[in-house]
Protein backbone atom coordinates (compact mmCIF):
# COMPACT_ATOMS: atom_id res chain seq x y z
CA UNK A 1 0.00 0.00 0.00
CA UNK A 2 1.30 3.46 -0.87
CA UNK A 3 1.71 5.97 1.94
CA UNK A 4 -0.73 8.65 3.04
CA UNK A 5 1.71 11.21 1.65
CA UNK A 6 1.44 9.78 -1.86
CA UNK A 7 -2.30 9.33 -1.69
CA UNK A 8 -3.21 12.74 -0.25
CA UNK A 9 -0.80 15.06 -2.01
CA UNK A 10 -1.21 13.26 -5.31
CA UNK A 11 -4.95 13.62 -5.42
CA UNK A 12 -4.77 13.56 -9.22
CA UNK A 13 -3.51 9.94 -9.24
CA UNK A 14 -5.52 7.40 -11.17
CA UNK A 15 -6.18 3.76 -10.18
CA UNK A 16 -4.15 2.09 -12.91
CA UNK A 17 -0.76 3.56 -12.16
CA UNK A 18 -1.26 3.33 -8.40
CA UNK A 19 -1.97 -0.36 -8.64
CA UNK A 20 1.07 -0.79 -10.86
CA UNK A 21 3.36 1.08 -8.46
CA UNK A 22 2.15 -1.00 -5.54
CA UNK A 23 2.88 -4.24 -7.35
CA UNK A 24 6.16 -2.93 -8.73
CA UNK A 25 7.31 -1.89 -5.27
CA UNK A 26 6.84 -5.44 -4.02
CA UNK A 27 8.53 -6.89 -7.11
CA UNK A 28 11.58 -4.65 -6.81
CA UNK A 29 11.91 -5.39 -3.12
CA UNK A 30 11.90 -9.15 -3.69
CA UNK A 31 13.97 -9.53 -6.89
CA UNK A 32 16.02 -6.38 -7.38
CA UNK A 33 15.12 -6.49 -11.11
CA UNK A 34 14.56 -3.17 -12.91
CA UNK A 35 11.95 -4.12 -15.52
CA UNK A 36 10.62 -2.08 -18.42
CA UNK A 37 6.85 -2.28 -18.31
CA UNK A 38 4.07 -0.86 -20.45
CA UNK A 39 0.97 -0.07 -18.38
CA UNK A 40 -2.36 1.10 -19.63
CA UNK A 41 -4.57 3.05 -17.23
CA UNK A 42 -8.16 2.21 -18.18
CA UNK A 43 -9.41 5.40 -16.56
CA UNK A 44 -7.55 7.60 -19.05
CA UNK A 45 -6.68 5.26 -21.89
CA UNK A 46 -3.09 6.52 -21.68
CA UNK A 47 -0.09 4.23 -22.02
CA UNK A 48 3.10 4.84 -20.01
CA UNK A 49 6.35 3.03 -20.64
CA UNK A 50 7.79 2.76 -17.14
CA UNK A 51 11.46 1.94 -17.50
CA UNK A 52 13.46 0.81 -14.54
CA UNK A 53 14.94 4.31 -14.25
CA UNK A 54 11.53 5.97 -14.29
CA UNK A 55 10.19 3.51 -11.75
CA UNK A 56 13.20 4.20 -9.54
CA UNK A 57 12.54 7.96 -9.71
CA UNK A 58 8.89 7.54 -8.74
CA UNK A 59 9.65 5.21 -5.85
CA UNK A 60 12.54 7.37 -4.65
CA UNK A 61 10.20 10.37 -4.64
CA UNK A 62 7.71 8.38 -2.60
CA UNK A 63 10.28 7.31 -0.02
CA UNK A 64 11.59 10.88 0.28
CA UNK A 65 8.04 12.11 0.83
CA UNK A 66 7.53 9.50 3.53
CA UNK A 67 10.61 10.83 5.32
CA UNK A 68 9.33 14.40 5.10
CA UNK A 69 12.04 15.38 2.60
CA UNK A 70 9.78 17.24 0.19
CA UNK A 71 12.61 18.94 -1.65
CA UNK A 72 14.11 15.59 -2.65
CA UNK A 73 10.65 14.24 -3.50
CA UNK A 74 10.11 17.22 -5.80
CA UNK A 75 13.45 16.67 -7.53
CA UNK A 76 12.70 13.02 -8.31
CA UNK A 77 9.17 13.76 -9.51
CA UNK A 78 10.53 16.56 -11.71
CA UNK A 79 12.97 14.10 -13.32
CA UNK A 80 10.13 11.61 -13.79
CA UNK A 81 7.95 14.27 -15.41
CA UNK A 82 10.69 15.10 -17.92
CA UNK A 83 11.33 11.41 -18.65
CA UNK A 84 7.76 10.56 -19.67
CA UNK A 85 4.94 12.01 -21.68
CA UNK A 86 2.41 10.89 -19.08
CA UNK A 87 0.51 14.06 -18.09
CA UNK A 88 -0.50 12.48 -14.78
CA UNK A 89 3.09 12.33 -13.59
CA UNK A 90 3.62 15.96 -14.61
CA UNK A 91 0.49 16.86 -12.67
CA UNK A 92 1.71 15.04 -9.58
CA UNK A 93 5.09 16.68 -9.84
CA UNK A 94 3.44 20.12 -10.09
CA UNK A 95 1.26 19.55 -7.04
CA UNK A 96 4.21 18.36 -4.95
CA UNK A 97 6.37 21.30 -6.03
CA UNK A 98 3.67 23.77 -4.94
CA UNK A 99 2.99 21.85 -1.72
CA UNK A 100 6.69 21.85 -0.81
CA UNK A 101 7.14 25.55 -1.60
CA UNK A 102 9.33 24.96 -4.70
CA UNK A 103 7.41 27.59 -6.67
CA UNK A 104 9.95 28.34 -9.41
CA UNK A 105 10.29 24.64 -10.12
CA UNK A 106 6.48 24.42 -10.03
CA UNK A 107 6.27 26.91 -12.91
CA UNK A 108 8.56 24.71 -15.00
CA UNK A 109 6.54 21.61 -14.17
CA UNK A 110 3.25 23.37 -14.88
CA UNK A 111 4.56 24.28 -18.32
CA UNK A 112 5.41 20.61 -18.89
CA UNK A 113 1.95 19.57 -17.69
CA UNK A 114 0.35 22.10 -20.05
CA UNK A 115 2.34 20.76 -22.98
CA UNK A 116 1.07 17.25 -22.28
CA UNK A 117 -2.51 18.11 -21.36
CA UNK A 118 -3.36 21.60 -22.70
CA UNK A 119 -7.11 21.31 -22.07
CA UNK A 120 -6.88 20.57 -18.33
CA UNK A 121 -8.69 23.32 -16.38
CA UNK A 122 -6.74 22.60 -13.18
CA UNK A 123 -3.54 23.98 -14.69
CA UNK A 124 -4.76 27.59 -14.59
CA UNK A 125 -5.78 27.15 -10.94
CA UNK A 126 -2.32 25.85 -10.09
CA UNK A 127 -0.66 28.69 -11.98
CA UNK A 128 -2.81 31.17 -10.03
CA UNK A 129 -1.87 29.58 -6.71
CA UNK A 130 1.83 29.47 -7.59
CA UNK A 131 2.04 33.10 -8.68
CA UNK A 132 0.00 34.12 -5.62
CA UNK A 133 2.54 32.50 -3.33
CA UNK A 134 5.35 34.11 -5.31
CA UNK A 135 3.65 37.43 -4.46
CA UNK A 136 2.99 38.25 -8.10
CA UNK A 137 -0.69 39.30 -7.95
CA UNK A 138 -0.89 40.47 -11.58
CA UNK A 139 0.14 37.07 -12.93
CA UNK A 140 -2.04 35.25 -10.39
CA UNK A 141 -5.03 37.41 -11.34
CA UNK A 142 -4.40 36.70 -15.05
CA UNK A 143 -4.71 32.94 -14.58
CA UNK A 144 -7.53 33.27 -12.07
CA UNK A 145 -9.48 35.32 -14.60
CA UNK A 146 -9.12 32.43 -17.07
CA UNK A 147 -10.57 30.11 -14.43
CA UNK A 148 -13.47 32.51 -13.81
CA UNK A 149 -14.20 32.84 -17.53
CA UNK A 150 -15.03 29.12 -17.53
CA UNK A 151 -17.35 29.50 -14.52
CA UNK A 152 -20.18 31.08 -16.51
CA UNK A 153 -22.05 34.34 -15.96
CA UNK A 154 -22.94 33.86 -12.28
CA UNK A 155 -21.03 36.57 -10.37
CA UNK A 156 -21.73 34.92 -7.01
CA UNK A 157 -20.28 31.62 -8.27
CA UNK A 158 -17.16 33.41 -9.49
CA UNK A 159 -16.66 35.08 -6.12
CA UNK A 160 -17.09 31.69 -4.44
CA UNK A 161 -14.28 30.24 -6.59
CA UNK A 162 -11.92 32.99 -5.42
CA UNK A 163 -13.10 32.73 -1.81
CA UNK A 164 -12.48 28.96 -1.83
CA UNK A 165 -8.96 29.47 -3.14
CA UNK A 166 -8.10 32.15 -0.58
CA UNK A 167 -9.51 30.15 2.34
CA UNK A 168 -6.47 27.89 2.00
CA UNK A 169 -4.03 30.81 2.25
CA UNK A 170 -2.74 32.41 5.45
CA UNK A 171 -1.34 35.71 4.12
CA UNK A 172 -4.28 38.13 4.40
CA UNK A 173 -2.32 41.06 2.92
CA UNK A 174 -1.37 38.98 -0.12
CA UNK A 175 -4.99 37.86 -0.50
CA UNK A 176 -6.10 41.48 -0.41
CA UNK A 177 -3.48 42.40 -3.03
CA UNK A 178 -4.78 39.68 -5.34
CA UNK A 179 -8.40 40.79 -4.92
CA UNK A 180 -7.53 44.43 -5.61
CA UNK A 181 -5.71 43.41 -8.81
CA UNK A 182 -8.44 40.98 -9.85
CA UNK A 183 -11.22 43.51 -9.35
CA UNK A 184 -9.27 46.08 -11.34
CA UNK A 185 -8.88 43.61 -14.19
CA UNK A 186 -12.63 42.83 -14.01
CA UNK A 187 -13.49 46.52 -14.03
CA UNK A 188 -15.06 46.30 -10.54
CA UNK A 189 -18.24 44.94 -12.13
CA UNK A 190 -18.66 41.90 -9.89
CA UNK A 191 -20.35 43.17 -6.69
CA UNK A 192 -19.77 39.90 -4.84
CA UNK A 193 -16.06 40.14 -5.59
CA UNK A 194 -16.03 43.68 -4.19
CA UNK A 195 -17.71 42.41 -1.02
CA UNK A 196 -15.05 39.73 -0.75
CA UNK A 197 -12.38 42.41 -1.10
CA UNK A 198 -14.06 44.44 1.65
CA UNK A 199 -13.84 41.43 3.99
CA UNK A 200 -10.08 41.26 3.50
CA UNK A 201 -9.77 45.04 3.84
CA UNK A 202 -11.44 44.71 7.25
CA UNK A 203 -9.40 41.62 8.15
CA UNK A 204 -6.19 43.58 7.57
CA UNK A 205 -7.46 46.56 9.58
CA UNK A 206 -8.37 48.82 6.65
CA UNK A 207 -11.87 49.53 7.97
CA UNK A 208 -12.51 52.79 6.09
CA UNK A 209 -11.59 51.15 2.78
CA UNK A 210 -13.81 48.19 3.64
CA UNK A 211 -16.80 50.45 4.37
CA UNK A 212 -16.21 52.44 1.18
CA UNK A 213 -16.44 49.23 -0.85
CA UNK A 214 -19.58 48.12 1.00
CA UNK A 215 -21.26 51.47 0.37
CA UNK A 216 -20.31 51.27 -3.32
CA UNK A 217 -21.95 47.85 -3.55
CA UNK A 218 -25.13 48.95 -1.73
CA UNK A 219 -25.43 52.00 -3.96
CA UNK A 220 -25.61 49.69 -6.97
CA UNK A 221 -27.83 47.06 -5.31
CA UNK A 222 -29.44 48.08 -1.98
CA UNK A 223 -31.32 44.76 -1.78
CA UNK A 224 -28.27 42.66 -0.80
CA UNK A 225 -29.26 41.91 2.80
CA UNK A 226 -26.11 39.97 3.67
CA UNK A 227 -24.02 43.01 2.75
CA UNK A 228 -25.73 45.03 5.49
CA UNK A 229 -24.71 42.33 7.94
CA UNK A 230 -21.12 42.63 6.78
CA UNK A 231 -21.27 46.41 7.14
CA UNK A 232 -22.57 46.03 10.67
CA UNK A 233 -19.72 43.68 11.59
CA UNK A 234 -17.13 46.06 10.16
CA UNK A 235 -18.56 48.98 12.12
CA UNK A 236 -18.54 46.86 15.26
CA UNK A 237 -14.90 45.87 14.69
CA UNK A 238 -14.13 49.57 14.20
CA UNK A 239 -15.59 50.30 17.63
CA UNK A 240 -18.80 51.94 16.35
CA UNK A 241 -21.26 49.72 18.19
CA UNK A 242 -24.22 52.11 17.99
CA UNK A 243 -23.76 52.60 14.25
CA UNK A 244 -23.48 48.84 13.77
CA UNK A 245 -26.73 48.33 15.67
CA UNK A 246 -28.51 51.04 13.69
CA UNK A 247 -27.63 49.41 10.35
CA UNK A 248 -29.45 46.23 11.34
CA UNK A 249 -32.23 48.03 13.18
CA UNK A 250 -33.08 50.14 10.11
CA UNK A 251 -33.04 47.08 7.87
CA UNK A 252 -35.22 45.13 10.30
CA UNK A 253 -37.86 47.89 10.19
CA UNK A 254 -38.10 47.28 6.46
CA UNK A 255 -38.15 43.49 6.83
CA UNK A 256 -39.81 42.67 10.18
CA UNK A 257 -40.47 39.04 9.15
CA UNK A 258 -36.83 38.35 8.31
CA UNK A 259 -35.97 35.88 11.07
CA UNK A 260 -32.32 35.43 10.05
CA UNK A 261 -31.80 39.19 10.19
CA UNK A 262 -33.54 39.48 13.56
CA UNK A 263 -31.34 36.70 14.94
CA UNK A 264 -28.19 38.57 13.89
CA UNK A 265 -29.57 41.78 15.39
CA UNK A 266 -30.40 40.05 18.68
CA UNK A 267 -26.92 38.53 18.88
CA UNK A 268 -25.39 41.95 18.28
CA UNK A 269 -27.40 43.33 21.19
CA UNK A 270 -26.13 40.50 23.39
CA UNK A 271 -22.54 41.25 22.36
CA UNK A 272 -23.10 44.85 23.50
CA UNK A 273 -24.53 43.65 26.86
CA UNK A 274 -27.94 45.12 25.99
CA UNK A 275 -29.67 42.15 27.54
CA UNK A 276 -33.24 43.41 27.92
CA UNK A 277 -33.57 44.61 24.29
CA UNK A 278 -31.90 41.39 23.16
CA UNK A 279 -34.40 39.32 25.14
CA UNK A 280 -37.28 41.22 23.50
CA UNK A 281 -35.92 40.36 20.06
CA UNK A 282 -35.47 36.70 20.98
CA UNK A 283 -39.03 36.61 22.31
CA UNK A 284 -40.25 37.83 18.94
CA UNK A 285 -38.19 35.14 17.25
CA UNK A 286 -39.60 32.56 19.66
CA UNK A 287 -43.14 33.48 18.61
CA UNK A 288 -42.13 33.09 14.97
CA UNK A 289 -40.09 29.91 15.45
CA UNK A 290 -41.06 28.20 18.75
CA UNK A 291 -39.00 25.08 17.98
CA UNK A 292 -35.81 26.82 16.82
CA UNK A 293 -33.01 25.38 19.00
CA UNK A 294 -30.75 28.44 18.58
CA UNK A 295 -33.53 30.76 19.72
CA UNK A 296 -34.49 28.54 22.67
CA UNK A 297 -30.91 28.28 23.90
CA UNK A 298 -30.24 31.99 23.46
CA UNK A 299 -33.38 32.89 25.39
CA UNK A 300 -32.49 30.45 28.17
CA UNK A 301 -29.01 31.96 28.54
CA UNK A 302 -30.46 35.48 28.60
CA UNK A 303 -32.88 34.44 31.35
CA UNK A 304 -29.93 33.03 33.31
CA UNK A 305 -28.04 36.33 32.89
CA UNK A 306 -31.05 38.26 34.18
CA UNK A 307 -31.60 35.80 37.08
CA UNK A 308 -34.94 34.51 35.80
CA UNK A 309 -34.14 30.87 36.47
CA UNK A 310 -37.73 29.63 36.13
CA UNK A 311 -38.02 30.83 32.54
CA UNK A 312 -34.51 29.62 31.75
CA UNK A 313 -35.33 26.15 33.02
CA UNK A 314 -38.54 25.99 30.96
CA UNK A 315 -36.69 26.76 27.73
CA UNK A 316 -33.89 24.30 28.50
CA UNK A 317 -36.43 21.56 29.29
CA UNK A 318 -38.08 22.23 25.93
CA UNK A 319 -34.72 21.68 24.23
CA UNK A 320 -34.55 18.27 25.90
CA UNK A 321 -38.07 17.42 24.68
CA UNK A 322 -37.07 18.41 21.14
CA UNK A 323 -33.87 16.33 21.52
CA UNK A 324 -31.83 19.39 20.49
CA UNK A 325 -28.64 20.72 22.10
CA UNK A 326 -29.04 18.03 24.77
CA UNK A 327 -25.55 18.32 26.28
CA UNK A 328 -25.73 22.11 26.53
CA UNK A 329 -29.25 22.02 27.99
CA UNK A 330 -28.30 19.46 30.65
CA UNK A 331 -25.17 21.44 31.51
CA UNK A 332 -27.07 24.67 32.14
CA UNK A 333 -29.86 22.87 33.97
CA UNK A 334 -27.09 21.56 36.22
CA UNK A 335 -25.76 25.08 36.69
CA UNK A 336 -29.22 26.32 37.66
CA UNK A 337 -29.71 23.49 40.17
CA UNK A 338 -26.22 24.11 41.60
CA UNK A 339 -26.94 27.83 42.03
CA UNK A 340 -30.07 26.86 43.99
CA UNK A 341 -28.05 24.53 46.29
CA UNK A 342 -29.81 21.48 44.80
CA UNK A 343 -26.59 19.50 44.74
CA UNK A 344 -27.87 16.00 43.95
CA UNK A 345 -30.17 17.33 41.23
CA UNK A 346 -27.26 19.27 39.72
CA UNK A 347 -25.13 16.11 39.68
CA UNK A 348 -27.89 14.19 37.89
CA UNK A 349 -27.91 16.78 35.09
CA UNK A 350 -24.13 16.96 34.83
CA UNK A 351 -23.94 13.17 34.50
CA UNK A 352 -26.04 13.41 31.32
CA UNK A 353 -23.50 15.69 29.64
CA UNK A 354 -21.42 13.26 27.58
CA UNK A 355 -19.44 15.19 24.96
CA UNK A 356 -17.37 18.31 24.28
CA UNK A 357 -16.07 20.99 26.63
CA UNK A 358 -19.30 20.90 28.60
CA UNK A 359 -18.60 17.29 29.54
CA UNK A 360 -15.16 18.20 30.88
CA UNK A 361 -16.49 21.08 32.96
CA UNK A 362 -19.37 18.91 34.17
CA UNK A 363 -16.96 16.32 35.55
CA UNK A 364 -15.09 19.00 37.48
CA UNK A 365 -18.36 20.32 38.89
CA UNK A 366 -19.52 16.83 39.88
CA UNK A 367 -16.31 16.35 41.88
CA UNK A 368 -16.80 19.70 43.63
CA UNK A 369 -20.38 18.79 44.51
CA UNK A 370 -19.29 15.39 45.86
CA UNK A 371 -16.90 17.21 48.20
CA UNK A 372 -19.71 19.48 49.39
CA UNK A 373 -21.83 16.40 50.06
CA UNK A 374 -19.12 14.97 52.31
CA UNK A 375 -17.76 12.52 49.74
CA UNK A 376 -14.28 14.10 49.74
CA UNK A 377 -12.29 10.96 48.98
CA UNK A 378 -14.45 10.11 45.99
CA UNK A 379 -14.16 13.71 44.80
CA UNK A 380 -10.36 13.64 44.96
CA UNK A 381 -10.19 10.27 43.20
CA UNK A 382 -12.36 11.54 40.35
CA UNK A 383 -10.23 14.62 39.84
CA UNK A 384 -6.97 12.68 39.96
CA UNK A 385 -8.31 10.29 37.31
CA UNK A 386 -9.57 13.19 35.21
CA UNK A 387 -6.17 14.91 35.33
CA UNK A 388 -4.43 11.75 34.13
CA UNK A 389 -6.79 11.51 31.16
CA UNK A 390 -5.89 14.99 29.85
CA UNK A 391 -3.23 15.26 27.17
CA UNK A 392 -3.83 19.02 26.91
CA UNK A 393 -1.83 20.81 29.63
CA UNK A 394 -4.28 23.70 30.04
CA UNK A 395 -7.06 21.23 30.82
CA UNK A 396 -4.88 19.34 33.25
CA UNK A 397 -4.14 22.63 35.05
CA UNK A 398 -7.88 23.30 35.34
CA UNK A 399 -8.28 19.96 37.10
CA UNK A 400 -5.39 20.71 39.49
CA UNK A 401 -6.91 24.10 40.30
CA UNK A 402 -10.29 22.51 40.97
CA UNK A 403 -8.65 19.96 43.27
CA UNK A 404 -6.76 22.71 45.09
CA UNK A 405 -9.89 24.80 45.55
CA UNK A 406 -11.73 21.88 47.12
CA UNK A 407 -8.83 21.26 49.52
CA UNK A 408 -8.76 24.99 50.37
CA UNK A 409 -12.48 25.02 51.14
CA UNK A 410 -11.97 21.99 53.38
CA UNK A 411 -9.08 23.84 55.11
CA UNK A 412 -6.74 21.02 54.07
CA UNK A 413 -4.07 23.55 53.17
CA UNK A 414 -1.04 21.28 53.55
CA UNK A 415 -2.47 18.69 51.16
CA UNK A 416 -3.30 21.40 48.63
CA UNK A 417 0.18 22.88 48.90
CA UNK A 418 1.76 19.46 48.34
CA UNK A 419 -0.53 18.69 45.41
CA UNK A 420 0.44 21.94 43.66
CA UNK A 421 4.12 21.23 44.36
CA UNK A 422 3.80 17.84 42.65
CA UNK A 423 2.02 19.41 39.68
CA UNK A 424 4.73 22.07 39.32
CA UNK A 425 7.35 19.35 38.87
CA UNK A 426 5.76 18.76 35.46
CA UNK A 427 5.88 22.44 34.46
CA UNK A 428 7.72 24.63 37.00
CA UNK A 429 6.88 27.94 35.33
CA UNK A 430 3.11 27.56 35.00
CA UNK A 431 1.74 30.90 36.30
CA UNK A 432 -1.66 29.56 37.37
CA UNK A 433 -0.15 26.78 39.46
CA UNK A 434 2.47 29.10 40.95
CA UNK A 435 -0.21 31.62 41.95
CA UNK A 436 -2.42 28.91 43.46
CA UNK A 437 0.46 27.39 45.41
CA UNK A 438 1.51 30.82 46.66
CA UNK A 439 -1.89 31.34 48.28
CA UNK A 440 -1.76 28.01 50.07
CA UNK A 441 1.89 28.42 51.01
CA UNK A 442 0.88 31.41 53.12
CA UNK A 443 -1.72 29.24 54.88
CA UNK A 444 0.99 26.75 55.93
CA UNK A 445 3.36 29.52 57.10
CA UNK A 446 5.69 29.28 54.09
CA UNK A 447 5.64 33.00 53.33
CA UNK A 448 9.06 32.60 51.70
CA UNK A 449 7.52 30.31 49.05
CA UNK A 450 4.53 32.62 48.67
CA UNK A 451 6.85 35.51 47.87
CA UNK A 452 9.09 33.45 45.58
CA UNK A 453 6.17 32.02 43.58
CA UNK A 454 4.47 35.39 43.13
CA UNK A 455 7.70 37.07 42.09
CA UNK A 456 8.21 34.29 39.55
CA UNK A 457 4.75 34.96 38.13
CA UNK A 458 5.45 38.70 37.98
CA UNK A 459 8.78 38.13 36.21
CA UNK A 460 6.83 36.92 33.14
CA UNK A 461 3.53 38.74 33.78
CA UNK A 462 4.46 42.11 35.33
CA UNK A 463 0.89 43.41 34.99
CA UNK A 464 -0.79 40.46 36.70
CA UNK A 465 -3.02 42.38 39.10
CA UNK A 466 -3.93 39.30 41.14
CA UNK A 467 -0.29 38.42 41.76
CA UNK A 468 0.59 42.04 42.62
CA UNK A 469 -2.28 42.23 45.08
CA UNK A 470 -1.55 38.85 46.66
CA UNK A 471 2.11 39.73 47.15
CA UNK A 472 1.30 43.16 48.57
CA UNK A 473 -1.34 41.81 50.93
CA UNK A 474 0.91 38.99 52.16
CA UNK A 475 3.76 41.40 52.90
CA UNK A 476 1.34 43.77 54.66
CA UNK A 477 -0.25 41.03 56.73
CA UNK A 478 2.72 38.81 57.53
CA UNK A 479 5.80 41.10 57.51
CA UNK A 480 6.90 44.60 58.48
CA UNK A 481 7.79 45.51 54.86
CA UNK A 482 4.76 47.78 54.67
CA UNK A 483 6.00 50.41 52.19
CA UNK A 484 7.04 47.67 49.79
CA UNK A 485 3.62 46.06 50.25
CA UNK A 486 1.87 49.36 49.51
CA UNK A 487 3.83 49.69 46.26
CA UNK A 488 2.63 46.32 44.96
CA UNK A 489 -0.99 46.96 45.97
CA UNK A 490 -1.02 50.42 44.36
CA UNK A 491 0.24 48.90 41.10
CA UNK A 492 -2.59 46.37 41.27
CA UNK A 493 -5.12 49.16 41.94
CA UNK A 494 -3.91 51.10 38.90
CA UNK A 495 -4.58 48.04 36.74
CA UNK A 496 -7.98 47.15 38.28
CA UNK A 497 -9.25 50.22 40.19
CA UNK A 498 -12.59 48.89 41.49
CA UNK A 499 -11.70 45.33 42.47
CA UNK A 500 -13.00 44.73 46.03
CA UNK A 501 -10.11 42.40 46.92
CA UNK A 502 -7.59 45.08 45.96
CA UNK A 503 -9.58 47.76 47.81
CA UNK A 504 -9.52 45.49 50.87
CA UNK A 505 -5.72 45.20 50.56
CA UNK A 506 -5.40 48.99 50.26
CA UNK A 507 -7.46 49.37 53.42
CA UNK A 508 -5.50 46.73 55.32
CA UNK A 509 -2.04 48.09 54.44
CA UNK A 510 -3.25 51.62 55.28
CA UNK A 511 -4.39 50.33 58.69
CA UNK A 512 -1.03 48.63 59.27
CA UNK A 513 0.68 51.93 58.37
CA UNK A 514 -1.51 53.78 60.89
CA UNK A 515 -3.47 55.71 58.25
CA UNK A 516 -6.90 55.14 59.77
CA UNK A 517 -8.95 57.51 57.60
CA UNK A 518 -7.64 55.92 54.40
CA UNK A 519 -8.16 52.46 55.86
CA UNK A 520 -11.82 53.21 56.63
CA UNK A 521 -12.35 54.70 53.17
CA UNK A 522 -10.91 51.74 51.25
CA UNK A 523 -12.47 49.04 53.43
CA UNK A 524 -15.86 50.76 53.34
CA UNK A 525 -15.70 50.82 49.53
CA UNK A 526 -14.59 47.19 49.42
CA UNK A 527 -17.45 45.96 51.64
CA UNK A 528 -19.98 48.05 49.70
CA UNK A 529 -18.88 46.34 46.48
CA UNK A 530 -18.63 42.84 47.93
CA UNK A 531 -20.02 41.60 51.23
CA UNK A 532 -17.34 39.06 52.10
CA UNK A 533 -16.38 37.48 55.46
CA UNK A 534 -12.68 38.39 55.19
CA UNK A 535 -13.43 42.01 54.22
CA UNK A 536 -15.91 42.12 57.12
CA UNK A 537 -13.15 40.95 59.48
CA UNK A 538 -10.79 43.72 58.33
CA UNK A 539 -13.43 46.44 58.17
CA UNK A 540 -14.81 45.56 61.60
CA UNK A 541 -11.34 45.64 63.16
CA UNK A 542 -10.56 49.09 61.78
CA UNK A 543 -13.99 50.38 62.89
CA UNK A 544 -13.40 48.95 66.38
CA UNK A 545 -9.98 50.60 66.66
CA UNK A 546 -11.58 53.90 65.58
CA UNK A 547 -14.15 53.70 68.40
CA UNK A 548 -17.02 52.87 66.03
CA UNK A 549 -17.76 49.69 67.95
CA UNK A 550 -21.48 49.41 67.30
CA UNK A 551 -20.86 49.54 63.54
CA UNK A 552 -17.97 47.11 63.93
CA UNK A 553 -20.28 44.61 65.66
CA UNK A 554 -22.81 45.09 62.87
CA UNK A 555 -20.21 44.33 60.19
CA UNK A 556 -18.86 41.32 62.06
CA UNK A 557 -22.38 39.96 62.52
CA UNK A 558 -22.91 40.22 58.79
CA UNK A 559 -19.58 38.48 58.25
CA UNK A 560 -20.73 35.56 60.40
CA UNK A 561 -23.92 35.32 58.35
CA UNK A 562 -21.81 35.11 55.18
CA UNK A 563 -19.25 32.56 56.42
CA UNK A 564 -19.00 31.87 60.14
CA UNK A 565 -16.08 29.48 59.62
CA UNK A 566 -13.87 31.80 57.58
CA UNK A 567 -10.43 31.53 59.29
CA UNK A 568 -9.62 35.25 59.10
CA UNK A 569 -12.98 36.20 60.58
CA UNK A 570 -12.75 33.50 63.27
CA UNK A 571 -9.25 34.67 64.30
CA UNK A 572 -10.33 38.33 64.36
CA UNK A 573 -13.41 37.73 66.48
CA UNK A 574 -11.37 35.59 68.86
CA UNK A 575 -8.84 38.40 69.34
CA UNK A 576 -11.58 40.93 70.07
CA UNK A 577 -13.61 38.44 72.13
CA UNK A 578 -16.73 39.02 70.05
Amino acid sequence: MLSAFFQSIMAVSRPGILVFLSVALLACASSGVKPTVSVTDPASAQTSNLSGELLYQLLAAEFAGNQGDLKTATEFYAKAAEATRDARIAARASYIAVYSGEYQRALVLLKRWQQLDPENDDIDRMYATTYFRLKQPEQAAHYLTRVLDRTGDDDRAKALVVKTMLQKETDAEASLGLLVTLNQQLGERNLHMLVLQSRFEAQTGHYDAALALIDKVLKVDPMLDDVYLIKSRILLAQGHADAATKVLSDLLKQQPRNAALRLQYARLLVAQKKLEPARAEFKTLYKQQPDNADVLLSLALLYIDTRDMKQAEQHLQKLLKLDQRVDVANYYLGRIAQSQEQKKRAISYYLRVTSGDYAFDSRIRIAALFAQLGREQESMQQLEALAEQQSDWSRRVRVYLAEGEILRQLHRYKEGFEMYSRALIQKPDDPDLLYARALLAEKVDRVDITEADLLKVLSTEPENANALNALGYTLADRTTRLKEALGYIKRAAELVPDDPAILDSLGWVSYRLGKMDEALKWLGQAFAKLEDAEIAAHYGEVLWENNQRDKAKQIWKRGRELDAKHPVLVETLKRFKF
